[in-house]
């Protein structure tokens, strides 16, 4: 699976302990350059999925909630369980403040949609977690508007256990009330620093003036 971020508390404090210059800006060798991640301001715009009950809903079916998103597929057996597990612990770190985040699985297999299987896959993680998928229309627009990239492994897998393969963006997003992305983590974070730059975020935007 794809990794890579670990976590933006703003455009400028990105990667944490690795270099990352503006693009097009050469590191020690002069064959070698490095594109500057996008701003996490530039990603995500308004949804429309159905989630894992089967209702229609869109961001503002959330609304006054941050929204912790991970996108995947329900057949992942790599990538996704990780970040959902990072996922639960780091709502658990916020304690009563994890009553203001929403956390979102988005399936992004655009395989007919599968509600029981979407269902049956998120009960193994946080509570509250809430499965979305969407006709493939509706989940390329929000694939594409996250800047989601998803891949199908090469054909000679085995359906039996797992179903296809699909390698993709393995970041957690963090999306304000007001639907602006603030942030996005590498799965593999810690939870306690993925709880603590939540934390952070909800903190400034109170104090904002």
């Amino acid at each position: 699976m794809l990794t890579g971020l670990v976590s933006l508390l703003t455009p400028a404090s990105a990667h944490e302990g690795h270099h990352h210059g503006d693009a097009g800006e050469m590191e020690s060798s002069p064959q070698v350059y490095v594109k500057a991640p996008p701003p996490p301001e530039t990603l995500g715009r308004p949804f429309e999925l159905m989630d894992h009950h089967g209702q229609e809903v869109t961001n503002a079916s959330y609304s006054g909630k941050w929204l912790l998103i991970f996108f995947g597929f329900a057949g992942c057996r790599e990538a996704c369980p990780t970040g959902l597990v990072s996922m639960g612990a780091a709502l658990d770190a916020l304690g009563g403040e994890a009553g203001q985040v929403q956390p979102l699985f988005v399936d992004v297999s655009m395989e007919e949609p599968d509600i029981t299987g979407l269902a049956q896959f998120v009960s193994n993680f946080h509570p509250s977690l809430v499965g979305l998928i969407g006709t493939r229309a509706q989940t390329f627009a929000t694939v594409r508007d996250f800047k989601i990239r998803r891949e199908y492994a090469m054909a000679n897998y085995s359906t039996k256990e797992t179903g296809p393969r699909i390698n993709h963006t393995a970041y957690l997003y963090l999306v304000d009330p007001d639907g602006v992305t603030r942030a996005y983590f590498d799965h593999t974070l810690e939870p306690e620093r993925m709880a603590l730059t939540v934390r952070l975020h909800m903190k400034r935007r109170r104090t904002s003036p």
